[in-house]
């Protein structure tokens, strides 16, 4: 049962700053927020490297743009209640689900920007782990384009469900693809990885979104059939 006005996520290997939710509840009250999102640290065994996102201002840039983690976010509990979210059970990847799921209703988005989190890495963490469960990202897309479906705005975002559908099958999900361990698993994963964008959005490479100048974008772009099997080597070995 969830109580109080907003509600925030926090896994159980990272820290916070003593202040973190002090500020984001006073900024969420000053500005009537749905949501509220701060800065954090990466923070490995040797270094430390902080991850200052991009400020967006509606639901569409959210989609594009937004850092899909829960645990750095402060959400307005009445949201989560009425359209029933919650976190699919049994998958990696659950944040990208229950992020990309919330923001529909997202209305008014504010930032503190300020690094507030320590996000600890650690070699063993399951995350660092790949193996053929590193697949369920196309279960948990495959979740988020039918919910969209399902409430009837499919179309309406249908252009940034498409770049961050190829984002993160070509970038995040790509690399960790190509460090299973297995390698049958592997070459399937990587073979399912490039049909399923192609399946389901066969225009992925003009979408408009895609025009923008980024280095990112360029790397997107610049996949094909063949360029896919040379990224998919170099990311194996690196």
């Amino acid at each position: 049962m969830l109580l109080g006005e907003y509600i925030a996520f926090l896994d159980s290997d990272d820290y916070v700053e003593c202040t973190i939710y002090e500020k984001m509840y006073n900024k969420a009250k000053t500005e009537n927020s749905d949501m509220v999102e701060c800065d954090f640290i990466w923070e490995y065994p040797n270094k430390i490297k902080k991850d200052i996102g991009a400020i967006y201002s509606n639901k569409k840039e959210a989609i594009e743009k937004a850092r899909v983690v829960a645990w750095n976010k402060l959400i307005k509990t009445d949201i989560i209640k009425k359209q029933n979210l919650e976190f699919p059970v049994g998958l990696r990847y659950e944040d990208v689900e229950f992020f990309y799921k919330l923001v529909p209703y997202l209305n008014k988005i504010s930032f503190v920007k300020e690094c507030l989190i320590h996000y600890v890495q650690r070699e063993n963490s399951i995350v660092n782990t790949q193996n053929i469960r590193t697949k369920e990202i196309f279960i948990v897309l495959e979740n988020v384009i039918e919910y969209y479906k399902q409430i009837g705005i499919f179309e309406e975002y249908k252009q940034e469900l498409e770049y961050i559908y190829a984002r993160f099958l070509l970038c995040s999900s790509l690399k960790r693809m190509c460090k299973i361990k297995d390698k049958t698993q592997r070459k399937e994963a990587l073979k399912e990885n490039w049909d399923n964008i192609n399946k389901n959005f066969p225009n992925w490479k003009k979408n408009e979104i895609l025009k923008k100048h980024s280095l990112k974008n360029i790397y997107i772009k610049s996949c094909n059939k063949i360029t896919y099997k040379i990224y998919c080597f170099f990311l194996k070995i690196i």
